[in-house]
């Protein structure tokens, strides 16, 4: 007798948990509250392409996402840009790619300058993570950094993503960070990352396509509880955010303007009085005639669950978030927008403390839970997303 499988969340770990388990043996029923389908990767249409809400790329190393890219005939759409990092201290953007960079940084003495160079060659290479998970980021980036190395470049970065609760991150969380992006380098040092032409919503429509044509069905705009349904289905996998899990949230500003701001396409602004932790020129990473010929910025965000800004009108947003644009960069003029969006996610990221515990997947015979905050070391992302799909899928089907 065929299987019947409910899926909770139509983000692209549970549209590739579909595409793993539909079958002739077991159909899959998708269901999603809201009106698209791709959870963080949703977007919009701007130009000729469409727009993520929430800014994206892949890495060389990112083996399981190129391998669905492949499998859906999307290659030829792949594009590789070499990408370029400045650092912002509130006064200043400072070019941050490599040892030359790091080697010129100006603000930071050489002893710091090296330190800093050991330790991310160091965590690139050491593939031993267990070491880092009951020590905290703080504790262990100061310790080998040194101070001042820490205070300019680490510290900034820590507290103004993970706010009050900064210093109780553990080392295995940054460690995954930094050691997954150093083994996306290519020989010659330089990091190219990888968008698919168009959007990542030509990722999104493929899979759905393919799904469909296979017979997955989906329920849109359909928030249900798992009680609901778990009489209907063999089995059932719930994607959403997790109760015993702590969340920050994330709130961005995208924009649209004539104006060139800057050199770079990703800027880390380490100042605490800023209101946002990265500023990202769109069109320094794609070509802004795939837009509206336009530039396009994105400022993010990291927020406590409590915080105001979740709570504060769209004037109030803009008016706090371009006022700082322009102490950061003062030829930006807000009267040449063209465009401005605000967006927000109550739980865009899993806050990885000391000694984390990864939260279970089975909860019945029947029911199971796939989300970002089971993903361990690693951090959420489109290349996990897709494994840990696939990784579902096959639990599932054993479970049978």
């Amino acid at each position: 007798m065929k299987k019947k499988v409910a899926i909770i969340g139509g983000g692209i770990g549970g549209l590739m948990l579909a595409r793993e388990l539909v079958s002739g043996d077991v159909s899959v029923d998708v269901y999603e509250k809201g009106k698209n389908l791709g959870g963080l990767l949703a977007g919009f249409p701007l130009g000729k392409s469409h727009l993520e809400l929430a800014y994206h790329h892949i890495f060389k190393s990112d083996s399981e996402v190129l391998s669905l890219i492949k499998e859906l005939g999307l290659e030829n759409k792949m594009l590789w840009i070499e990408s370029s990092i400045g650092i912002h201290d509130g006064e200043k953007v400072q070019p941050f790619m490599g040892a030359i960079d790091l080697l010129k940084f100006k603000g930071l003495d050489l002893i710091s300058k090296f330190r800093l160079g050991l330790v991310a060659l160091w965590l690139g290479f050491d593939k031993d993570w267990k070491k880092y998970e009951k020590v905290s980021a703080a504790e262990w980036m100061e310790k080998y950094c040194g101070r001042k190395g820490y205070e300019v470049i680490w510290e900034p970065l820590l507290q103004g993503k993970f706010n009050k609760e900064y210093r109780k991150v553990s080392m295995a969380w940054l460690w995954a960070r930094i050691h997954t992006r150093s083994s996306s380098k290519e020989k010659n040092g330089k990091e190219y990352l990888g968008y698919i032409k168009g959007g990542f919503e030509n990722l999104v429509r493929k899979l759905e396509k393919d799904l469909r044509k296979k017979g997955v069905k989906f329920f849109m705009g359909k928030e249900v509880e798992i009680k609901e349904i778990e009489k209907k289905y063999d089995r059932v996998v719930y994607t959403g955010a997790l109760s015993e899990v702590d969340y920050l949230g994330a709130l961005g500003i995208i924009f649209e303007t004539e104006q060139n701001l800057s050199p770079y396409y990703w800027h880390n602004i380490n100042d605490l009085e800023s209101p946002f932790l990265a500023f990202i020129q769109q069109t320094n990473f794609i070509d802004k005639k795939e837009y509206r010929n336009k530039h396009v910025y994105y400022m993010g965000s990291y927020l406590s669950q409590d915080d105001k800004r979740f709570e504060m009108k769209e004037g109030e947003l803009y008016d706090l978030y371009f006022d700082y644009l322009k102490k950061l960069f003062p030829e930006f003029e807000r009267k040449k927008l063209s465009f401005k969006k605000i967006f927000k996610f109550k739980t865009a990221q899993h806050l990885v403390k000391m000694g984390y515990k990864v939260p279970k997947s089975k909860m019945s015979e029947k029911v199971y839970r796939m989300n970002f905050a089971q993903i361990y070391p690693e951090d959420r992302g489109i290349n996990f997303a897709v494994r840990e799909g696939r990784k579902m899928a096959k639990v599932i089907k054993d479970s049978f």
